[in-house]
């Protein structure tokens, strides 16, 4: 097991003015539900389904707020090991067990455009709350203090995160949600978002 530190993945959103800029356009929510087929973009019980089959009988479905955690990782800075999504438990939270307080959460994602072996890491924090997170009913990762907060924007110079993380076999993230990473490789991947955030 590694040292507290977490790897989260994070569905692309393409955002009005950018990626993560606003909720998906209509274009990016089509793309993640038809096209990769994301698990909870693709949920009968996910908005941005329901807004998508509205949209077409309708036209244009606006979103104000954050249809998903996703959209809102640099509003709320938080973060979720997601739910079950068959069997006794559906709709259930999913928890992030062994992750400690002042360790650290990178936000980890790819476009539809990008292999695996590209996901970028954009952002990262210093976690905090774990009471919060302890609730049965919240799985949520919570920040510490604001200048724990690093975003990378431009996002060419992003890293790469399977140049830090290791494991048996090809990159591949799979349908989890998280990754635990030991000290050694969270320091580095901080160094190297610090870097990219200037």
């Amino acid at each position: 097991m590694a040292d507290g530190n977490v790897a989260l993945k994070v569905t692309w959103v393409y955002g009005k003015t950018g990626p993560f800029t606003t909720p998906c356009t209509p274009e990016g929510r089509w793309i993640n539900i038809e096209k990769e087929k994301k698990v909870w973009c693709s949920d009968k019980d996910s908005l941005c389904q329901k807004i998508l089959r509205l949209a077409e009988n309708v036209g244009t479905v606006r979103v104000k707020d954050g249809p998903c955690y996703d959209a809102d990782i640099f509003h709320k800075w938080r973060f979720a090991a997601g739910i079950y999504h068959t069997g006794p438990r559906r709709g259930q939270p999913m928890r992030i067990l062994h992750v400690r307080e002042g360790a650290l959460a990178f936000f980890t994602s790819k476009r539809q455009d990008m292999d695996e072996r590209e996901r970028i890491v954009i952002g990262c924090y210093k976690i905090w709350n774990l009471p919060d997170c302890a609730d049965p009913d919240s799985g949520f990762l919570i920040p510490s203090v604001p200048s724990s907060r690093l975003r990378v924007r431009a996002l060419d110079r992003a890293p790469r995160f399977w140049n830090f993380y290791t494991q048996s076999g090809p990159p591949r993230w799979g349908s989890g949600l998280f990754r635990y990473l030991s000290d050694q490789q969270a320091r580095a991947l901080h160094d190297a978002v610090k870097a990219a955030a200037k």
